[in-house]
């Protein structure tokens, strides 16, 4: 049983480490065929971008158990990757590919298409910003986790509601509203994210094909208005 489990930002030294954790726990997402290269740097941007929620999880001997990843205004934040690190990133991407045909041949059936739209509405939102004054919207402010991870042998010590516990408060202190998250339906989560107060809404498919769980979770329900990760003992998952 863990006993505690500190929360923080996920930095730089974090990220061949994180990058590891992904690919063992979430083998089977499109990302983590991506290559180890690909994965830190997709981390590092992932980090760097404004916006970003990405915390790790350590024990009292500051070794990794968990890693979270999410953004407050996720386009905004996927903007920003793609202007700092979308070349290389890009690269990245092409030289791991270039040799492993069978994912040359699936990203360009699942991926080219919404790459391709991605960076047509980019340059279309950049020609509109600079030319037009932007005109505020008061709209509700939806959040996103994309990745929960925490080691196998770690699981059911409450890693994963430190890390969303932690979440929640960063959130909630830049102005989020809600916070939807998504997660593989066979890796049995439904019931942890349940009894933490994320509301199932259905499944979901993504563009190459992978099922997903999808949540969502009133910011506004309750917590301390701390800033950002905080320390804080492990309970429950």
């Amino acid at each position: 049983m863990t006993d505690k489990v500190i929360v923080r930002s996920l930095v730089d030294e974090d990220v061949r480490e994180a990058a590891l954790l992904h690919r063992v726990v979430l083998d089977m997402e499109f990302l983590s065929r991506l290559g180890p290269a690909f994965m830190r740097a997709y981390y590092r941007a992932w980090i760097e971008a404004p916006g970003s929620i990405s915390l790790a999880a350590l024990d009292d001997d500051g070794h990794v158990l968990g890693v979270l990843l999410g953004a407050s205004y996720p386009a905004t934040h996927v903007r920003a990757m793609i202007r700092r690190r979308g070349f290389g990133l890009g690269l990245k991407l092409m030289a791991y590919a270039s040799v492993r045909p069978r994912l040359a041949k699936d990203l360009f059936v699942t991926r080219s298409r919404r790459y391709a739209r991605g960076v047509t509405r980019l340059v279309m939102a950049r020609f509109a910003s600079s030319s037009k004054p932007q005109i505020q919207r008061a709209e509700s402010v939806v959040g996103e986790i994309t990745h929960v991870l925490v080691r196998p042998e770690e699981q059911g010590k409450g890693v994963g509601r430190a890390l969303l516990d932690a979440a929640v408060t960063a959130a909630r202190f830049v102005g989020v509203q809600e916070l939807v998250l998504v997660t593989p339906p066979d890796l049995g989560a439904r019931h942890f994210y349940e009894s933490l107060g994320w509301h199932a809404e259905g499944a979901m498919q993504s563009r190459s094909g992978e099922n997903f769980l999808r949540f969502r979770f009133n910011v506004g329900d309750g917590g301390p208005d701390d800033p950002g990760p905080t320390n804080g003992d492990a309970s429950s998952h």
